[in-house]
């Protein structure tokens, strides 16, 4: 932002958003200060270091150089809370899309998990807002909240990335969005129990598009061909079923699709149904447990984001901030694909923060840097002599400091 300092690491972070000059045409209006492509810089690198308030930010941009110009050093709270609510929400979904467009060119050589192929993950996660301020989000007495519905792709084990986003308050079911998450491509759409809608699944079937969605036990089908299960395996049942249903205007379906039945661990029973057909039961197993990333996915951008701590209640900063964490997490997968790195997004974040303000080249060094300690380390053993029969009785600690 700064003219002298595009070296330094959060710059050129920053820089990559290619906004830093942008004015609006209503909202920047003989603004000097705080423009949108600033402020868009500002609440994004905010996100990347995890700042939870407006006197937070404000208080750091007088102290970094980097984020400032001579207009910005008395940036106030209050003027950061104007500024977020006037910001426009398209735009920052569009600079979103656009790294996302930048991320899906960079990893469409990828062929997703090995023996499985790539995924489209459904499903979404709740923020809560507050009593009073959040009542314009109301979904019960006991909560008003908002849903970020996700379409996660996985490109790999290790790289996930949303490629769709649709923000609504939590009242909107996630069966009421499903369709306009699913992408006609190659990938295997996973589900969880929140996605059942027959409709949805005869529109895949029909369109030729992949899917695994569990049911619940309470769903009714009719086994019309059951395949043989192997002994000892986890899987339970592998058949051919269909379901009878009816729509909103009374008309009767009929869908056929692939039924697997299996257990956990913990010995819990899982109801898949699907249309693959060219996977074996395990395999269509595995493909579901694999939904687990977008709770990781989701984990991480509450945890490391600091998402789940929103900056104001308002509506439109709240949708606003959602997209800002977005863009914070979809540059630090771009730095991560663009340095061929075998670090995690979580150490390629530390990175960031600790190199914010020293130069590139700095921190290219440390994320490339080998390991210092490639051995496994002191590997513990046991203590010699017989297990022990009996439990160890211990006595009361009497301590006392003077």
């Amino acid at each position: 932002m700064g003219n002298n300092n595009s070296k330094s690491v959060i710059c050129k972070c920053l820089n990559l958003l290619n906004v830093g000059e942008y004015r609006g045409l209503l909202a920047d209006h003989r603004t000097r200060k705080l423009t949108t492509g600033k402020a868009i810089q500002i609440f994004v690198e905010s996100q990347l270091a995890g700042r939870t308030s407006y006197d937070e930010i404000s208080e750091h941009l007088r102290i970094m150089p980097d984020l400032q110009d001579d207009h910005l050093k008395s940036i106030s709270a209050s003027q950061l809370s104007r500024k977020i609510k006037q910001l426009p929400t398209d735009l920052l979904q569009a600079i979103f899309l656009c790294n996302i467009a930048r991320i899906q060119e960079i990893t469409k050589q990828k062929q997703g998990i090995p023996n499985i192929g790539k995924l489209r993950i459904l499903d979404s996660t709740v923020l809560t807002l507050p009593t009073l301020a959040g009542r314009w989000a109301y979904w019960s007495k006991e909560q008003n909240a908002v849903k970020i519905h996700t379409q996660l792709v996985v490109a790999d084990r290790e790289t996930v990335f949303p490629g769709k986003i649709i923000n609504s308050t939590a009242a909107v079911s996630d069966q009421e969005v499903a369709l306009d998450l699913v992408v006609a491509d190659d990938a295997i759409h996973v589900m969880d129990r929140g996605y059942i809608q027959y409709e949805l699944y005869e529109s895949l079937i029909h369109q030729q598009m992949r899917f695994v969605a569990r049911l619940q036990t309470k769903n009714k089908v009719t086994i019309l061909h059951q395949r043989a299960v192997p002994e000892g395996s986890p899987i339970t049942l592998d058949a051919d079923v269909e379901i009878q249903w009816n729509d909103k205007q009374k008309q009767t379906h009929h869908l056929q699709a692939r039924l697997i039945e299996f257990t956990d661990e913990q010995k819990r029973t899982y109801r898949l149904l699907t249309n693959v057909q060219d996977r074996s039961a395990q395999e269509i197993s595995e493909i579901y447990r694999y939904r687990w990333l977008i709770e990781l996915f989701f984990k991480w951008i509450k945890q490391h984001l600091r998402l789940v701590k929103i900056y104001s209640a308002n509506q439109t900063a709240i949708w606003n901030q959602i997209y800002l964490a977005l863009i914070a997490y979809s540059l630090v997968l771009l730095i991560k694909l663009e340095m061929q790195t075998d670090l995690s997004l979580w150490q390629i974040l530390k990175r960031m923060r600790l190199y914010a303000e020293r130069s590139w080249e700095e921190f290219q060094q440390a994320v490339l840097r080998p390991p210092s300690k490639p051995s496994k380390g002191r590997r513990k053993k046991g203590r010699p002599g017989r297990p022990r029969k009996h439990p160890l009785k211990l006595k009361s600690v009497k301590m006392v400091l003077e």
